[in-house]
């Protein structure tokens, strides 16, 4: 005689109640980590007071000066000198950004720190890429599985997690060039698009390449030439009044619309013996394409006349590190097809903004992972993201648990350098 369980323990033969116990977990496991995550963030963004020109600039700015009033923190390392005066290379958009925020602060007689904005920035990519990842068909558990995975499981965790200047531009271009992806896979308004890649070009102008995805979806689509035409020059005219402001700012500091005072940059000796073979030149691509494909991270020694390793035994490479070691989830790019147009272009602007990035002289150094590749990296996740939906469906658990690890091996790597053998 055959002994069947009572029909209230038969639980587990039950399908949808697996799915749903699948789900309650995957939920709750990436909710605790996230929440872990953005408490280490805002931790670390609220506590660093170093490399805070934007911060400064925008003060500057706020009395109707271009150049820097007072020394930037310690010293006027990274600005660029001219007729006296400290000016500031970099795109001035974040110091705008900045300046209403500080505008608050002087008139409370306190300083608006970058580390304060930046933890909401982060949140807003976090925001912006489920957005993505929902509309081009994921479930919310998935799509929410997706945003922490570049937030936190690419180099954008060591922007993201560290205030300095660098960091919180690029922080910005993420959030921008992401909104960009959004409205092109949205709504696609010409105006929207223009003005946001203008916004880009005022923060780093290589990841502003990025409009020309935007400019063969536009061609590519089905209608009147004439209509393509207006929509092209919606997306150009913000673009090109942008540039035409930016090098009249350039003018105004340099007397020259062209110069943004990379050339002038106070900068270590070594960095300059690199500058002097050109800001842009071949032979920087094969120190570019070393970090960006091959850079591991860098032993802790217990001393110089052994191999035994002390904790926390690996760090983070301050040259950068491979996209692979803080990345891997894109080894996913190299199992799926990209034949179709959109795939296509996304993979050819990706290239070109690479190409300047990797001919430039500065590797990026004080970073975590390789950073410059973070102007195309959205372009990439976005095919990911696409390629993955259209030809295996749901994300897997395995992609979910590379998503986990490589966001605690990232945390890992980067707190051994950045907290534990940097300090404060």
């Amino acid at each position: 005689m055959s002994i069947n369980p009572p029909e209230n323990d038969r639980t587990t033969s039950d399908p949808s109640k697996k799915d749903t116990m699948h789900a309650w977990v995957g939920w709750s496991v990436l909710l605790l980590t996230l929440v872990g995550f953005l408490g280490v963030t805002v931790f670390l963004n609220l506590k660093e007071r170093n490399e805070q020109q934007f911060a400064f600039l925008a003060r500057s700015f706020l009395h109707g000066d271009l150049a820097f009033q007072e020394v930037p923190g310690s010293s006027w390392a990274d600005t660029s000198p001219y007729n006296e005066r400290h000016y500031w290379p970099l795109g001035p958009l974040p110091a705008i950004v900045l300046m209403p925020f500080q505008f608050v602060a002087s008139a409370l007689g306190a300083f608006f720190y970058q580390g304060y904005l930046q933890p909401l920035l982060v949140f807003a990519v976090l925001l912006i890429v489920y957005r993505i990842a929902r509309v081009t068909g994921y479930r919310a558990e998935d799509s929410a599985y997706l945003a922490f995975g570049f937030t936190f499981a690419t180099a954008f965790l060591g922007v993201g997690m560290w205030p300095w200047s660098w960091y919180f531009s690029q922080v910005i271009t993420c959030v921008l060039v992401f909104a960009t992806i959004a409205e092109t896979i949205g709504r696609r308004r010409p105006w929207m698009l223009g003005s946001l890649f203008a916004l880009v070009l005022a923060t780093r102008a290589t990841a502003a390449l990025g409009v020309l995805w935007c400019i063969g979806e536009t061609l590519r689509t089905s209608g009147p030439w004439r209509r393509k035409l207006v929509s092209l020059i919606e997306i150009a005219a913000p673009v090109l009044i942008l540039a035409a402001a930016l090098m009249a700012y350039n003018h105004a500091r340099f007397h020259d619309a062209f110069d943004q005072g990379y050339a002038e940059q106070i900068i270590p000796s070594d960095a300059a013996a690199g500058r002097a073979l050109g800001i842009v030149s071949l032979q920087h691509l094969p120190g570019n394409l070393y970090t960006l494909l091959l850079a591991a991270p860098i032993p802790v020694r217990r001393d110089n006349a052994s191999l035994v390793l002390a904790f926390p035994y690996v760090v983070a490479n301050p040259w950068g590190m491979s996209f692979w070691v803080t990345s891997p989830l894109f080894l996913y790019l190299l199992g799926l097809r990209h034949r179709d147009d959109t795939s296509l272009l996304l993979l050819l602007s990706s290239f070109v903004i690479a190409v300047p990035i990797l001919l430039y002289y500065g590797i990026g150094f004080r970073q975590y992972g390789y950073r410059y590749s973070l102007d195309f990296l959205p372009f990439l996740y976005y095919l990911l993201l696409r390629s993955y939906r259209q030809q295996r469906g749901d994300l897997t658990a395995g992609f979910k648990a590379v998503v986990l690890l490589s966001a605690v091996w990232n945390l890992y790597l980067f707190i051994g350098h950045f907290v534990w053998r940097v300090g404060w």
